[in-house]
């Protein structure tokens, strides 16, 4: 008789809960840039832009989901009353009481190129207020947005701003009240100005403590690089905008951030980095902005393209990243994988895994939000729903870490 020891929770890593989904219900033209989040404990919102749905040229629609079941609550509904033009780019956050809070960009709306607005909702998906103008300066362009809510229901919207610092674009930001008002006046998130800062994230803890990270070109000396900056619940700095990845050759960009319990950890893509084109990496750190070890690679798979990565972490601060993949599940066209990583130490649990089962065509731009341990993915899927791009989604159970159980064997 033998002892031995297997991983006792090989199928509690996270497992598909049911078949992938359509997010959308209106599926003439195109539904693209799916945007997720939950609350603490309990469902999901998604949401995304679409083309001339409700007599809108592109605009912005959404979807609440139930956590457990996964079923969807109510019908999918339309977010922006100013219909004229087009709205883009929609970020989503919701608070521990289920009210959340949905940010996007529309063009033309705050008399000079695009502008930033929001719409808050009760948890049950009624509007609280009517949608409102959260940047102040309007002059030239003010594009996307991201949007992070803390415990207390407040909330701090980011975004790109060009020629408001003086440079090409800089990252600016707004607090806000649980009653959406606002906490002080927008202000510059980036310290160095020259070139442009582009791409900002957000992620707030639950003491409302927020950290904004962003692309900064020729900052590292080489192309884009990724930087960060840390706040208290006050909005007041917490020390100086620091670089994010170490390796610095070509362009680092597109980051993400969310934080896990007692850290943060930020997510981008690399050019050249993994030997082949674009890979995904990720830096861990210390609630104080120091570095928990080196910067990792994400992504297994390294040939052609893995980009756009996502990051969240669940209640235990066990985390989950999403990119698409480039030939990796068909040889001309784009897919959607996941790694996920053990809380405190970063150690992957289990292999990187393919999210999409339709493989047919494109599946990209992926979004990843994660509440009592439910983790949520959706992305962008090509001619899925019969009518050029749709919103599709598949749920995870809870992300458990691995322990070994020890059996016998005669």
């Amino acid at each position: 008789m033998m002892l031995l020891a297997a991983p006792g929770s090989l199928l509690a890593q996270g497992v598909p809960q049911g078949p992938e989904f359509r997010v959308n219900t209106y599926t003439t033209t195109g539904q693209v840039g799916a945007a997720v989040a939950s609350r603490t404990l309990g469902n999901f919102v998604v949401v995304w832009r679409s083309q001339n749905q409700a007599g809108d040229d592109v605009g912005i629609f959404g979807q609440r989901y139930e956590s457990f079941g996964g079923a969807p609550l109510g019908g999918e509904f339309h977010v922006n009353t100013y219909t004229t033009n087009q709205q883009r780019n929609p970020s989503v956050a919701c608070d521990v009481l289920g009210d959340f809070f949905v940010v996007w960009h529309s063009l033309d709306q705050d008399g000079s190129g695009a502008g930033i607005f929001a719409q808050r909702y009760l948890g049950n998906g009624a509007p609280l207020g009517s949608e409102f103008q959260v940047n102040s300066y309007t002059g030239g362009d003010q594009a996307f947005p991201a949007v992070a809510a803390d415990s207390n229901s407040a909330f701090v919207v980011v975004w790109a701003s060009a020629t408001q610092d003086g440079s090409l674009e800089g990252i600016f930001a707004q607090r806000y009240a649980s009653a959406a008002h606002p906490l002080g006046g927008e202000f510059r998130v980036n310290t160095y100005t020259p070139g442009a800062q582009s791409y900002p994230a957000v992620a707030s803890d639950s003491a409302g403590t927020f950290i904004v990270v962003w692309s900064s070109d020729q900052q590292d000396g080489s192309g884009l690089g990724i930087f960060a900056q840390r706040y208290s619940f006050t909005g007041t700095p917490l020390g100086g905008e620091f670089r994010v990845n170490s390796y610095t050759t070509s362009q680092q960009r597109f980051p993400s951030v969310t934080f896990s319990g007692s850290q943060f950890v930020v997510a981008w893509q690399s050019f050249g980095q993994d030997g082949d084109s674009e890979g995904v990496f990720a830096q861990r750190f210390y609630y104080t902005g120091k570095p928990m070890g080196g910067e990792f690679r994400v992504n297994s798979y390294t040939t052609s393209s893995q980009s756009n990565p996502k990051v969240a972490s669940d209640l235990n601060g066990n985390l989950v990243v999403v990119w698409q993949s480039y030939t990796q599940d068909d040889p001309t066209d784009s897919g959607v994988f996941g790694q996920r990583f053990k809380s405190y130490t970063g150690a992957a649990l289990g292999g990187e895994f393919q999210i999409n089962t339709y493989t047919t065509g494109a599946q990209f731009f992926p979004a990843v939000a994660s509440g009592d341990g439910d983790f949520l993915v959706v992305w962008t899927s090509y001619m899925q729903d019969g009518s050029s791009f749709g919103v599709f989604g598949q749920r995870y159970n809870m992300i458990y870490p691995v322990e070994l159980t020890s059996f016998e064997v005669e």
